[in-house]
């Protein structure tokens, strides 16, 4: 049987002033069926308060869960995924709201991955990321940005995020889990000086969410000593191959 470990670290970094990701990961084992949200958030930062709206997605995210949660079991992948799907709609309309209700505006991006017993299914709105790490790092959202041309260089621009409009541009995705599979969900501030050599024999000594919370907090640290000048979030959740969902090895 399998069981996932997790770790769920935000920071504000070493240049920005406030914090405007968030990011939430929840795990539940019961009756031998696995269930798991991982969801990160990064605020458009051209907009002064948009960490409310990372936080108004995140807290929406929490609260469908804990839901949920409590039916799984006896619900159809189906029916989670449409109730889910739903969820985000309605919190891409409160960022909306609140824009319009407080002439402010407001958005962020969302990378969300949803395990299910043995597979996973990832809903995406903009540059945030979600990689599986195997034998290499493999990228499975996709970076919804557009080039233009701005005083004669090339520059990339967000094109889609939550809170951009009311009808959302959501992509989607799913896939099967295996075990000592890593799945990294990240801001793009994690993402630019993260290599695969990295984590690639770190992953294979995870036993514990504690073990996994620390390469977490180490992952976040090695950008920050690179440079890195944005705020940094990162999720990881590895598929830890078990015969029983007893307390986690230490």
């Amino acid at each position: 049987m399998y069981k996932l470990l997790s770790g769920c670290v935000s920071d504000k970094g070493n240049f920005r002033k406030k914090n405007q990701d968030r990011a939430v990961c929840f795990v539940t084992r019961k009756k031998k069926c696995l269930f798991a949200l991982a969801c990160v958030c990064d605020g458009i930062g051209s907009f002064e308060q948009s960490e409310i709206a990372s936080e108004l997605v995140t807290d929406g995210m929490k609260s469908w869960y804990v839901d949920m949660e409590k039916r799984f079991v006896n619900t159809s992948i189906e029916e989670i995924l449409d109730d889910l799907e739903c969820t985000i709609y309605e919190l891409n309309e409160l960022v909306c709201e609140y824009q319009d209700r407080n002439n402010s505006p407001i958005g962020c991006t969302m990378s969300l991955t949803l395990f299910f017993n043995r597979e996973y299914f990832i809903f995406h709105v903009g540059d945030s990321r979600i990689y599986a790490v195997k034998d290499s790092m493999y990228q499975l959202t996709t970076d919804e940005v557009v080039q233009k041309n701005k005083e004669g260089k090339l520059k990339s621009y967000l094109a889609n995020y939550i809170g951009k409009s009311r009808v959302l541009w959501l992509n989607k995705g799913k896939g099967m889990i295996r075990a000592k599979d890593l799945f990294i969900l990240g801001t793009d501030g994690l993402f630019q000086t993260l290599c695969f050599a990295d984590i690639e024999k770190e992953r294979l000594r995870l036993r514990s969410d504690k073990s996994t919370a620390s390469l977490c907090k180490k992952m976040v640290t090695i950008v920050r000593e690179r440079g890195e000048r944005d705020n940094v979030s990162c999720i990881l959740v590895y598929v830890y191959e078990s015969y029983h969902f007893g307390k986690s090895e230490p």
